[in-house]
């Protein structure tokens, strides 16, 4: 197979794991071990969180990371193919297949991941000692986010923008629930509801880049998880702040 062929394999794989929230240590240690597979030498790979550079002797692609996403079941996937190529377990024609499968892999169903949504909403609200009419709330906020979020995400949205709409949506519905009766504790459903939206793994794999010397990448991932919380924290502060000022309290 021709350098430049194995190129455009290595630099898509590389781009899809960290699309969907792969570290870079991952991404570079990934490569490598497949270039060191196939006895490709004079190579070179440098990963961060918004672009990736792969050169074999002369040739070099640049891939620019525009969209990035947490989709844990992709990352493994594109695990297994890196093993199975160093193990010599499939060529890399059947691994081209595998990944273009994955590519155009729709992932999980609407209702899956908007039960999983509501599930994970109810089940922090209980976490967080909340009544069942809490988490009940929780369950249908989280789930209905869900669905909106997926709405809106086809959107041509900026990211601060989307988070901000997803606050607002998250704490708008919790206040008509809990002016409705469906809760005891608005704070504990908000709180619940907008834990789906929380970078509590962007964060971690920011640590996990710096403890492994990746400054550049780590840095950002940390800069881009105060950037979301910040986001989501406008939006539902904008409409409690807006509630109150109108009618006074929480509670009608």
């Amino acid at each position: 197979m021709q350098k430049e062929e194995i190129l455009n394999f290595i630099t898509e794989m590389g781009g899809l794991l960290l699309e969907n929230g792969a570290e870079t240590y991952r991404v570079e240690d990934t490569i490598i071990r497949i270039f060191s597979a196939l006895n490709v030498s004079d190579c070179a790979v440098f990963a961060t969180s918004t672009g990736l550079f792969v050169s074999i002797d002369k040739h070099t692609k640049i891939k620019r990371i525009e969209k990035r996403a947490m989709n844990l079941d992709r990352i493994c996937k594109l695990n297994e193919i890196s093993r199975k190529i160093v193990s010599n377990d499939i060529s890399i024609d059947e691994a081209k297949n595998m990944l273009s499968e994955i590519k155009v892999s729709s992932g999980y169903s609407m209702p899956i991941l908007s039960l999983s949504s509501g599930v994970t909403c109810c089940l922090f609200s209980l976490l967080f000692k909340g009544s069942l009419y809490d988490a009940i709330s929780a369950f249908i906020v989280g789930l209905l986010w869900c669905i909106f979020d997926v709405y809106i995400s086809k959107k041509n949205i900026p990211n601060f923008l989307q988070l901000c709409f997803g606050g607002i949506f998250i704490a708008l519905l919790s206040l008509i629930f809990f002016n409705f009766g469906l809760g005891k504790d608005v704070d504990n459903i908000i709180t619940s509801a907008v834990m789906p939206l929380v970078p509590g793994v962007c964060f971690t794999n920011a640590i996990r880049d710096i403890f492994k010397g990746d400054y550049i990448s780590g840095g950002s991932r940390i800069f881009e998880a105060i950037f979301i919380g910040v986001s989501i924290s406008v939006g539902v502060g904008f409409v409690l702040m807006f509630w109150i000022n109108i009618f006074g309290s929480f509670l009608i």
